[in-house]
């Protein structure tokens, strides 16, 4: 792998795990002020939410690896 594309995939790395971390905050906060500030409720309600991003993100992650390892020619 050439330092460029490792370069890519380490950027690729850090914004998803900024998304993940953006959205976990966001979603438990916002479930957070509606649930009378019980935030081990908050925690359950939105593990749906946060649990598919973390999956989303997790693929989208290794589809961008595979697709940068391809061969191109």
């Amino acid at each position: 792998m050439t330092p460029e594309k490792e370069k890519l995939l380490k950027l690729m790395r850090v914004w998803l795990f900024g998304t993940f971390l953006i959205v976990f905050a966001a979603i438990t906060l916002y479930i957070g002020m509606f649930t009378s500030r019980d935030w081990m409720l908050a925690l359950r309600q939105g593990f749906p939410i946060w649990g598919i991003t973390a999956v989303l993100c997790v693929g989208t992650y290794y589809g961008y690896k595979a697709w940068t390892m391809r061969k191109t020619g």
